[in-house]
């Protein structure tokens, strides 16, 4: 069985990256069976991300904000970082390829003014889907951050098959929910409103959840350089886990993961705070994979004990050319 690596990020209650952990510090189990940590390492990387934004006719009347949201993100990116760009309405619309020059990036940002009046279709989980399909396999550790309402009318993909897709994947999901700036809108019902975007919320936290990811739900603007920061800090730096799984069997079946820490008595590992607090970190790593599966190769064709191919098979050959 191939060796199984594990990104976890660990942080404090301010989402600061906790640099000081040991191997022993980390518990992984796989379907809940414990398994022994072969390789080990802290890791810091540039950050790779992929900005996800909604262009559907729903975000029209805050489409100000909503790009702000998108453009405040690039200023906060370093030199050394990447960002990609993609819209989504009805269907996933690459902008922008990754690159260092956010720059471009943002000048693509500033023409994604097509929200359009027309019906408004929006399908976020098929727009998913498809970045999942664009980004496979992953170069390197990516990130792809959504910002948008989380509403979705008619996609095809359906939820269960996708939450697996995504916590397999190497591609860790965060939203940025803007749904909620249109209760303030004139015209809108305070109560049909919320109702609709307490099930985009969900849908938001379910998406980034699934990768081990996070949903934001911003009052104002003023709470994104926090959490911004915080997204940088979980992508720069996480510890790189490895295992060789106890369970053997290539049956390409969903192996779920988790990943606690504990201190010496093997109780809850527990910090505190500049404070004196106690408090317990957060852990965030995907929650499973699928095992590889064998390939069985079959025989194009069949000899007899004497001489070359049947006639039959000679025939088959002939109606495939």
């Amino acid at each position: 069985m191939r060796l199984v690596t594990v990104d976890v990020a660990v942080v404090d209650a301010k989402g600061n990256f906790l640099a000081d952990l040991q191997p022993q510090s980390f518990r992984l189990q796989e379907d809940g069976v414990a398994q022994e940590i072969a390789h080990f390492a802290p890791t810091q990387a540039p950050v790779r991300i992929l900005l996800l934004v909604e262009a559907s006719p729903v975000v029209f009347l805050i489409r100000g904000e909503h790009l702000a949201a998108a453009h405040y993100l690039l200023g906060h990116l370093r030199a050394e970082d990447e960002a990609a760009l993609a819209s989504y309405s009805r269907s996933l619309q690459p902008q922008a390829d990754f690159t260092r020059d956010k720059d471009l990036v943002h000048r693509q940002l500033l023409r994604l003014t097509q929200f359009g009046l027309e019906m408004a279709e929006v399908n976020l989980l098929d727009a998913v889907a498809s970045t999942l399909d664009h980004l496979s396999p992953p170069p390197q550790r990516t990130a792809v951050l959504i910002i948008g309402t989380g509403l979705d009318s008619s996609s095809r993909v359906r939820w269960e098959e996708l939450e697996q897709r995504i916590g397999a994947s190497q591609v860790t999901f965060f939203a940025i929910a803007t749904g909620r700036l249109l209760l303030g809108k004139p015209g809108k019902d305070p109560k049909g409103v919320e109702a609709t975007f307490a099930e985009a919320d969900a849908r938001l936290r379910a998406l980034a959840e699934a990768s081990a990811g996070q949903a934001y739900f911003p009052e104002s603007f003023q709470e994104l350089d926090r959490i911004y920061r915080e997204i940088a800090e979980r992508l720069r730096h996480v510890y790189s886990l490895g295992y060789y799984p106890s369970n053997k069997a290539r049956d390409a079946r969903y192996r779920a993961i988790s990943v606690d820490l504990v201190g010496e008595s093997g109780a809850p590992l527990e910090r505190r705070d500049a404070r004196g607090r106690a408090f317990r970190p957060r852990v965030f790593a995907r929650p499973g994979y699928f095992a590889p599966k064998d390939i069985v190769l079959k025989p194009l064709v069949t000899y007899p004990e004497r001489g070359g191919p049947s006639q039959a098979t000679a025939r088959e050959r002939h109606r495939g050319a």
